[in-house]
């Protein structure tokens, strides 16, 4: 499992970024997604969506071809992305599309590619770090949470989308999932002692995105000796 997926990860970060397909862009999106109704989930407390407003992004197909979007969100629930185009809410399907690259709320770059975590091949998942012996990776998972309560004599079912974002990192060959705290993701990395070491002189937490990119490329030096 492990060297068909590193393979595949390689052949996603090489993609070349100019080749022209024999269909138009807004013809292949078409027959490579279907229309969703957008109030589908009117009864559910919460938001599925990975980002708080659609943005524009960069799909790339298994002919390797690009294609750019104005309007693009990651649903968390479904693990597939959808758009808008022409007053529609669309889904796209996910084995159609080997990279996505778009851009979090921070205006940071975000690279998704489907099915390079072994762990959740029909799921994509985000690249957080890539390095010589450290590859860390996000599924940004969401599950509908249901609670019965009683109200007044009634049985209310309550319904909420919960985000539970997963980190799993390839360190030296082996995958392995990262918590992320300053106590545990030292010993995920394979490194307790000089990680923790590194995380309390510069005050980092895990939980930040620039932090946790610095503690992946440590450990990573760290690797490469």
């Amino acid at each position: 499992m492990f060297v068909p997926t590193l393979c595949r990860l390689l052949l996603v970060l090489c993609l070349p970024l100019g080749l022209a397909g024999q269909q138009t862009e807004a013809e292949y999106l078409l027959t490579s997604s279907r229309e969703v109704d957008p109030n589908r989930y009117r009864e559910v407390r919460g938001d599925p969506y990975r980002y708080s407003t659609f943005r524009s992004g960069i799909l790339f197909d298994g002919a390797l071809n690009r294609y750019v979007v104005d309007s693009l969100n990651f649903n968390g629930f479904t693990s597939q992305f959808e758009y808008r185009a022409n007053g529609e809410l669309r889904e796209l399907a996910n084995r159609h599309f080997l990279r996505v690259q778009t851009t979090g709320d921070a205006g940071e770059p975000h690279i998704y590619a489907f099915g390079i975590n072994p762990k959740f091949p029909d799921k994509y998942a985000e690249l957080i770090y890539t390095g010589d012996f450290v590859t860390a990776t996000l599924v940004y998972d969401v599950i509908n949470d249901e609670k019965v309560v009683q109200d007044v004599g009634k049985t209310v079912r309550l319904r909420r989308f919960n985000p539970k974002p997963l980190y799993y990192a390839f360190v030296d060959g082996e995958l392995v999932a990262l918590r992320m705290s300053a106590r545990r993701l030292p010993s995920d990395l394979g490194l307790k002692g000089p990680v923790s070491r590194f995380i309390k002189e510069h005050g980092l937490d895990p939980a930040r995105r620039a932090d946790l990119l610095r503690i992946l490329q440590y450990a990573d030096d760290l690797y490469n000796g």
